[in-house]
């Protein structure tokens, strides 16, 4: 539908699996995803368009799915989940978080809406408002919170995937590729999804894969081949033990990083929460602690006393 006052209803939790299935996306279902929302925070539709984000942490394919039921199921202390309606692992695995109302847009540019409705802009959108000033998205679009930092580029499975899943929702409404947009294009307080730190992608070349992947049409999914097992490895620890928080830290990321716990952490370096200062130094292994020395027993007592009283009456002498 390109062009036009562009007001969709949003898809059934039946209607988004059948949208994989044809699409040929391998995806897993995260608890009560298909009930899970915010619903009664606020409106969710009309729809008009498909975010892009980054979840600010870099996610092993082994904690993809215990990352998808915690923290994107769950939410923070500070913003109640579901956080999004797909998580994107980094093999390409879509994992269905919630449906309905979410928190992963926030607020945004009301005029970058209005492009976005009316597919009538070219090139990439510059937003002037953010999240305190902005319109409310999460009532008008979907998001996928895909599992990467973004200080570097994610991962070409999940590349392949996001385009794929981008146009499984444009073909079911519709709507051309411009209905796609990055959470950056959203809010002027935003850089996600990034290549590098702070940098967001070129949105006008992923618009146009999305449109070559909906031109293309959908395939059948490939045969499920056995999954190798990565040798184990062991992480590599600075000298120093310590960690220097930097921008898109988080405890989280930085425990998976040194194949750590999230506890560890906070015990280690006295943490009340999981707030973190950007250049603040973490001890990300324990440390080292020197054993008591065995206690003297009754006889060892008795025979260090008789040598004290000994040496005693030798000065006396």
């Amino acid at each position: 539908m390109k062009g036009g006052n562009k007001m969709a209803t949003p898809m059934t939790a039946t209607q988004i699996v059948a949208q994989l299935k044809k699409w040929g996306i391998s995806y897993k279902e995260v608890k009560d995803w298909d009930t899970h929302n915010r619903n009664a925070k606020g409106d969710w539709g009309p729809l008009n368009g498909f975010i892009w984000h980054h979840t600010g942490a870099d996610v092993s394919q082994a904690n993809a799915a215990s990352y998808a039921a915690s923290t994107l199921y769950n939410g923070l202390s500070t913003l109640p989940g579901p956080l999004c309606h797909f998580g994107l692992a980094p093999d390409g695995t879509v994992y269905l978080v919630g449906w309905g109302r979410a928190n992963h847009a926030g607020g945004g540019d009301p005029v970058v809406l209005n492009h976005v409705i009316n597919e009538d802009y070219s090139g990439q959108l510059k937003p002037t408002r953010g999240n305190a000033n902005g319109t409310d998205g999460n009532a008008h679009f979907y998001g996928v919170e895909i599992m990467y930092s973004g200080s570097h580029a994610m991962t070409d499975a999940q590349y392949k995937t996001a385009l794929k899943l981008s146009a499984a929702i444009l073909d079911f409404h519709k709507w051309t590729e411009k209905s796609v947009i990055a959470h950056g294009e959203w809010s002027n307080d935003k850089w996600d999804p990034g290549y590098a730190s702070g940098k967001i992608m070129d949105m006008t070349k992923v618009r146009s894969a999305i449109a070559d992947t909906v031109k293309a049409g959908p395939k059948p999914a490939p045969k499920p081949t056995v999954p190798t097992v990565p040798k184990p490895t062991t992480p590599t620890v600075p000298a120093t033990g310590t960690h220097k928080v930097v921008i898109g830290d988080t405890l989280y990321g930085i425990a998976n990083k040194y194949k750590v716990t999230v506890e560890n952490l906070k015990v280690w370096n006295a943490l009340k929460s999981d707030e973190l200062t950007i250049g603040q130094i973490l001890k990300v292994k324990a440390p080292v602690v020197t054993p008591p020395k065995p206690a003297l027993t009754v006889q060892q007592q008795l025979d260090a006393l008789v040598k004290r009283v000994a040496a005693l009456e030798a000065k006396v002498k």
